[in-house]
């Protein structure tokens, strides 16, 4: 499947969502941004459920940091992926530094988009976390890791494309995985859309007031 634009997959994820019957006021979308917010806010819409972001970093690999060997949020613990940590040798200098870093950026960007990090939002909810696909999925593991220390009710994965390997690795932090696109060739988020056009702060930040309006 190929979407028309992140909008579309958050239609088609809402109708999935919605099928799970699940209470409004007991719900809450935890959009990753920036993608994840445009589809977030279609579920929101959809489902008429709060949306909040939730600010995740990746931890980049030295010499190459598109690599992901981690993320973390601005606070909690970072999520780290041992294996390929130990195969290129990343000293635990670099890794504490890189935290550090990640976690100023998270904080950073919070400030931009004018957010907080509440655990009172998630606990005891059902907790959907949304983007636009996954590539590692160390983002969304992050995410699910942070929000697990709220306490939510129960929580739910919603991205439209991910490869086998990554739900199956996704499974082991969520309840339930709603994924529409799952390929075994995938090689970037970006081949799924035929719009996948990069989202600005801007953007994000008239969802949220504009989400703010809807709830005063």
């Amino acid at each position: 499947m190929i979407f028309a634009n992140r909008q579309q997959a958050g239609e088609i994820l809402a109708k999935r969502l919605s099928k799970l019957k699940l209470g409004r006021k007991k719900t809450i979308v935890a959009a990753i941004p920036r993608g994840g917010v445009i589809v977030g806010e279609v579920i929101s819409r959809k489902l008429r459920i709060t949306l909040a972001v939730i600010v995740i970093k990746k931890l980049g690999a030295p010499d190459n940091s598109e690599l992901a060997i981690g993320a973390t949020a601005s606070s909690g613990k970072p999520v780290l992926d041992r294996w390929l940590i130990a195969d290129l040798k990343v000293s635990k200098d670099y890794l504490k530094k890189e935290i550090i870093k990640k976690r100023k950026e998270a904080a950073s960007r919070e400030r931009l988009l004018n957010i907080e990090l509440s655990p009172s939002k998630f606990k005891g909810k059902v907790v959907i976390v949304v983007d636009d696909g996954l590539a590692t999925g160390q983002t969304a593991k992050a995410a699910a890791r942070i929000i697990q220390a709220f306490k939510p009710l129960r929580l739910i994965l919603g991205v439209a494309c991910a490869s086998p390997s990554v739900i199956a690795l996704m499974k082991e932090d969520y309840d339930e995985v709603i994924c529409p696109e799952i390929s075994s060739d995938f090689w970037a988020v970006g081949q799924f859309y035929r719009d996948f056009r990069p989202v600005t702060d801007q953007e994000v930040r008239e969802i949220l007031t504009e989400q703010l309006t809807i709830n005063h």
